[in-house]
């Protein structure tokens, strides 16, 4: 890698945690305080399969789950599908972390989904392929991150942020070089607000109150997506070729779908547009129009289900894929997202109103416009 890349890696991951928002709570891991550790490999390394790359045959140390194989979004009710299968990976004592193959579309839902679901040290890593997380579960000092995303320009990240923005270290096929000593995210810090008063987001079963038989793709859709194929086999275990890694299938069919929770632009809202959704929703994610005039002329506080605000910054004009809007310019009735993008706050809302938080008091005390 050229010492340009390396520079420009540093230079975004120290203006990251210096930032005034406060995105980073430092704590530092009882390991060795050597920056760069060995991705030996030296057990079996689980892996799930949702989406992206196959896994090789010829890998005979690791251990694949098949889920699905979406090749759109993943819902929040396959979101908790996951979950269960990751939660019983991970209470296992063999296992110090897990690998959950995904697709392009769907990194930033289900980095930021396993962020605010799994309060462990153990390390997760979400990736396109496999191998691009192998070192990054190799390493002891992945562990206390929260969950890291591998991409292909072997940058890892934060699974906290929208995906490819906040870099937390490099690593090759043998060696992880982190930028920081291991440390949470504010947001999800063993004294943040989600941990220490809504510890039950931790649940990764959908509650059957919330269910909605809504289609809708992302993570506030329903359990119904014609391009996944949710209705595997359960229990059907099998050997690889040669006696390489094992290889199951796991039933992903769930009775109950998670809420529904679309995302609308600012500018497309309409009382004659709510009122159609009615009933069958359970929340509401809208992409702020960034005219305050706009937004705050408008107001929610009729409205039966919880709203959040949220800010699209993918396309700003200095390139940063992260922006924030604060509480006094979102509509009476509503909440900022802060710094959240819109399918983060989408993601965040359905597990809110997954575990029954959905008066704007309490919103307001979970996402982190009011964190600073």
């Amino acid at each position: 890698m050229k010492l340009t890349s390396v520079f420009t890696f540093f230079l975004a991951a120290l203006t990251a945690s210096a930032t005034p928002l406060g995105l980073y709570k430092r704590q530092t891991t009882n390991g060795s305080s050597n920056s760069s550790s060995s991705g030996s490999g030296g057990g079996t390394v689980p892996v799930i399969i949702t989406g992206g790359s196959a896994v090789s045959s010829s890998q005979s140390n690791v251990t694949t789950t098949t889920l699905f194989n979406s090749t759109s979004t993943l819902n929040v009710t396959q979101l908790y599908q996951i979950a269960t299968q990751v939660n019983q990976t991970l209470q296992s004592g063999s296992s110090s972390g897990i690998i959950i193959v995904t697709n392009w579309q769907s990194i930033e839902t289900l980095s930021f989904f396993c962020s605010i679901v799994f309060n462990t040290s153990k390390t997760i890593v979400i990736t396109e392929n496999y191998l691009w997380g192998v070192p990054i579960l190799s390493s002891t000092q992945a562990q206390g991150r929260g969950t890291l995303v591998a991409g292909s320009d072997n940058v890892i990240y934060s699974g906290v942020f929208p995906p490819y923005t906040v870099p937390v270290g490099v690593s090759s096929q043998k060696q992880v070089q982190w930028f920081y000593d291991a440390c949470q995210p504010t947001l999800i810090a063993s004294n943040s607000t989600i941990r220490l008063q809504y510890s039950n987001f931790s649940n990764t079963q959908i509650s059957s109150s919330s269910s909605s038989s809504g289609t809708s793709g992302g993570a506030g859709g329903g359990a119904s997506n014609s391009s996944t194929n949710s209705t595997s086999t359960s229990s059907n275990s099998s050997t690889a070729a040669g006696g390489a890694g094992t290889s199951s299938s796991s039933s992903s069919s769930s009775s109950s779908s998670g809420p529904l929770v679309p995302i609308i632009y600012e500018e497309g809202y309409s009382q004659t547009l709510i009122q159609s959704l009615g009933s069958s929703i359970q929340g509401l994610v809208v992409i702020s129009s960034g005219t305050s005039s706009n937004s705050t002329t408008t107001s929610w506080t009729s409205v039966t289900f919880p709203v959040v605000y949220a800010i699209d910054a993918s396309s700003s004009r200095d390139g940063s894929s992260i922006g924030f809007l604060s509480n006094t310019s979102v509509p009476q009735g509503a909440v900022s997202a802060g710094y959240l993008s819109p399918i983060q706050a989408q993601t965040l809302l359905s597990i809110a109103i997954n575990n029954k938080v959905t008066s704007a008091s309490d919103l307001q005390m979970i996402f982190p416009a009011s964190q600073q």
